[in-house]
């Protein structure tokens, strides 16, 4: 809905007030205001409140309160606000009021943003679309300005709170040191209040599945101006907004989505622009690290694997340099900082795995984790046993989220940089036979995801003892799919690894030694799909469609090497160990039952807009006897 008023002060929609127009610090800070003289924001913030600038051909300015409070404290000649009008003769000025109701399952407090702006002759203009919350939409009519306008970033996930509260004045400025043009960094177009919101949504969404930062902490360098001042903390933190952006859109949010990736894609070049300078590297820090893991999954969700696999050999270099793999630099380090690096490793460690397992890359956190993190006790007791044990037992929602994490580097710890070469097809051969990757080094991996699977379960965690984690089923929705899928996922690739090395039979002793094992994969893997709602799986982007993608093609390659497996045939009943199944499999079920379920949930997957999506249907009806 709009409420505008003209130059003259006509009203339309609301009762005519004191003032024509929004005072000038409501403006110069976009917040909303009730028009009064003084308004009741000023009052709160105790500023000076005017109404001496005349309207401008430009959108919104790009000031703060601290620019405000600096302008106030200094005499102007200007108060009276005689400016020449002349530049208002050739259009008509209006207020525009956008304002958007919130959605039944949040308080009523209404969201509402106030845009000044000028109805423009037909000459030098360009239309501005504006996305309140996905819930309605104007296009306005602006006059480009000589001056940078503010981005705006209005296309929230419905969910998302509105900050009324002015989080970046809570801090008196006599307690701040002073902030010099030549010392801020930041972007003048971007008011880093508008990033809030998305903060949260990464905090709220993301950061349970994969925790690596600390809500507070964020909040509280970004009050004291450490986004402003430290190049690549700034850049972290438009890494960090275009992920939330580009990751989590559940079902409601799609129609926002090419609002989302094209604000996405904006916060990206100004984080490599923030980020760039000749000796980049040369001191690596924390913030370097998470910036590229998070240009690294903006990239891999957009599809452009090269461009991803360069942030992601990035990020783990630069986590190299730093030392997060090696027990010793961890001494001296305070315990949040531990923790936080820690927590950084244990990430990359997992990401690079997956990442190596579904594009053949290489690993360069070599070894096991797992065990590396197990050995910083022995070199210093207290970054060990103290801190793994907090990551399972601060605050309830963070220890969830830690937990999850070590389940997830519970899998991966066996996945060696042995298993990767081998997968990539550069093995140890002698006489024709791997060496690396035998019969016994196999059968090794697959107990080991066994074992992997009975820790999520009972809540144990073999690198540490001494941490007492809750049970996977005690885990959110997304923890639980994501961690079960990608164990099934690891056992197909075990599977395929066994296949491309001769390893596999008609019949075995062993039933992961089978063609058939496949297909009991996919299986259990229908289950889970079935167990969990559709936003559980989309949460996680489009690598974990991905897996679900590899399992089912592990079914039709299975097909295609033995006679004995068929579309028609039900599947027997798998041993309950083997591929995590516990007693609820549907009886009866054949592979193309299967198959059609699987194209379901890939079809269903974010609208079915991704790169699998027409490539298994185009698959599937290629198969023979199979029916869409």
């Amino acid at each position: 809905m709009f409420s505008i008023l003209d130059c003259a002060g006509e009203t339309v929609g609301r009762p005519k007030t004191i003032a024509d127009r929004a005072c000038d610090q409501c403006k110069s800070r976009k917040v909303r205001c009730d028009m009064t003289k003084p308004c009741a924001t000023c009052t709160k913030q105790g500023f000076d409140c005017t109404y001496a600038k005349a309207r401008k051909k430009r959108g919104p300015a790009g000031k703060h309160i601290q620019e405000i409070r600096r302008q106030q404290e200094k005499p102007s000649d200007d108060q009276d606000g005689s400016q020449n009008g002349s530049d208002l003769n050739s259009s008509t000025c209006y207020n525009a009021q956008l304002i958007a109701s919130p959605p039944a399952d949040q308080d009523s407090n209404v969201s509402s943003t106030t845009y000044d702006y000028c109805v423009p002759d037909e000459q030098n203009s360009y239309c501005a679309t504006l996305f309140e919350e996905g819930i309605c939409e104007a296009t306005l009519e602006v006059i480009p300005s000589r001056m940078p306008s503010e981005v705006l970033f209005p296309s929230l996930p419905i969910d998302s709170p509105s900050h009324d509260l002015d989080s970046f004045g809570l801090i008196p400025r006599q307690e701040l040191s002073p902030l010099t043009d030549t010392a801020d960094v930041w972007p003048q177009t971007i008011n880093e209040e508008a990033l809030l919101p998305w903060i949260d949504v990464y905090f709220k969404r993301l950061n349970p599945i994969g925790p690596i930062l600390n809500r507070t902490t964020i909040y509280h360098e970004m009050i004291m101006r450490k986004h402003r001042t430290d190049s690549q903390y700034g850049a972290m933190i438009f890494g960090l907004c275009a992920f939330a952006m580009y990751q989590p859109i559940q079902i409601h949010e799609r129609a926002s989505t090419p609002s989302r990736l094209v604000q996405a894609r904006m916060l990206m070049e100004e984080c490599v622009k923030m980020r760039l300078t000749a000796d980049f590297g040369e001191l690596p820090s924390i913030e370097m690290v998470l910036t590229s893991l998070f240009l690294f999954s903006c990239l891999f969700n957009s599809n452009k694997q090269r461009a991803a696999a360069l942030r992601l050999r990035e990020a783990v270099d630069l986590a190299q340099s730093l030392g997060l793999h090696l027990p010793e630099s961890y001494s001296g380090l305070d315990a949040e900082t531990r923790e936080q690096w820690l927590r950084t490793y244990l990430s990359l460690s997992v990401t690079e795995r997956a990442y190596a397992l579904q594009r053949r890359h290489y690993i360069s956190f070599r070894g096991r984790p797992g065990i590396t993190a197990r050995f910083m006790q022995a070199f210093d007791p207290t970054i060990a046993t103290e801190y793994i044990s907090h990551f399972t037992s601060s605050d309830h929602s963070d220890s969830v989220a830690m937990t999850g994490l070590l389940y997830l580097m519970e899998t991966f710890d066996n996945i060696d940089e042995t298993v990767i070469e081998c997968w990539n097809g550069n093995c140890k051969v002698s006489d024709g036979i791997c060496e690396s990757f035998d019969r016994r080094r196999a059968l090794q991996a697959f107990r080991a995801q066994y074992r992997a699977r009975e820790a999520c379960l009972t809540g144990n965690i073999s690198f540490a003892p001494s941490a007492t984690p809750v049970p996977l089923d005690k885990l959110t929705e997304s923890q639980q799919a994501d961690i079960l899928i990608t164990q099934l996922w690891l056992l197909n690739r075990l599977w395929s690894l066994c296949l491309s090395h001769s390893l596999l039979q008609e019949s075995s002793d062993h039933a992961e030694l089978c063609y058939m094992f496949a297909c009991h994969i996919a299986l259990s893997l229908n289950e889970q799909c079935k167990r969990f709602p559709l936003s559980a799986l989309e949460i996680h982007g489009i690598g974990l469609v991905e897996k679900i993608y590899d399992v089912a093609m592990g079914v039709i390659t299975a097909m295609g090497v033995s006679s004995c497996i068929t579309l028609d045939v039900p599947l027997p009943k798998p041993e309950p160990d083997k591929v995590f199944i516990n007693g609820e499999v549907s009886s009866n079920l054949a592979l193309k039952d299967i198959l059609q379920n699987f194209n379901r949930t890939i079809q269903d997957f974010r609208g079915g807009d991704h790169q699998y999506s027409d490539r298994f249907e185009d698959i599937l009806t290629k198969l023979p006897g199979y029916y869409l």
